[in-house]
């Protein structure tokens, strides 16, 4: 089965409904340093959020946007996630951190965003997937959110190159919805697929809610094609 991955969730219930919708992987801006404010979700919710997806089997994912690898650490040692997401803000993980997780925070795995701006992308990619546990392939890089976030689709084709260039799993983010899900799913053939933008609602001071029913079709959507493809 293709694992559905949601970001990014702010509070306990719409993180139970994003669960009940379909979702295989959570993930979430625990407080820190890095990111937009309205984005950061204090720890004690954090704890709640994380103890009711393993209750479940759903895979935590804490999305680090600062550059300070102690504090990345510290969150990792606190809240206990299955994997630490470096989103690549000014900073990517390199062996020596992914060696310090993996000691100091056993269990807890290690997705690198990758921006895929052309194909020298393939490359990073082969590059980071020697000793990270997951690459996250995705669009835009901003200051505040680093890589991604931006709701911009790439070309799935050097997605496609990566798959199939690494042993570890892929997961495709940037821009994708209900619409459009399936066709990367078949295009691309990826671990995992993920939504941000297109399965949410965001305000004008920045909050942004997930859109239930578009959560719902998202994950349907992912789940057709890839029984369809069997691969």
């Amino acid at each position: 089965m293709i694992k559905k991955q949601i970001y990014s969730l702010v509070n306990y219930n719409e993180s139970v409904q994003t669960m009940d919708a379909g979702a295989d992987h959570i993930g979430l801006v625990p407080m820190q340093s890095g990111g937009v404010p309205a984005h950061r979700v204090p720890l004690d919710v954090v704890d709640r959020i994380f103890d009711e997806a393993k209750r479940r089997g759903v895979k935590c994912v804490a999305i680090m946007l600062n550059k300070d690898v102690d504090e990345m650490i510290f969150i990792a040692k606190r809240v206990k996630p299955d994997i630490l997401h470096i989103a690549g803000m000014e900073y990517t993980a390199d062996k020596a951190f992914a060696d310090r997780l993996h000691k100091e925070c056993p269990g807890v795995e290690l997705m690198q965003a990758v921006l895929v701006d052309d194909r020298s992308a393939v490359d990073r990619a082969k590059k980071y997937a020697e000793y990270v546990d997951y690459i996250l392939t995705d669009s835009g890089l901003a200051a505040d959110t680093g890589i991604g976030a931006s709701g911009q689709t790439h070309d799935w084709a050097i997605d496609a190159e990566i798959v199939s260039s690494v042993d570890i799993p892929v997961i495709v983010a940037g821009g994708l919805g209900a619409e459009n899900v399936a066709a990367c799913v078949r295009e691309v053939k990826p671990f995992g697929v993920d939504s941000l933008t297109k399965t949410s609602f965001k305000y004008e001071d920045g909050v942004m809610e997930k859109d239930i029913p578009k959560v719902i079709e998202f994950c349907k959507n992912a789940d057709e094609a890839y029984s369809e493809l069997n691969y």
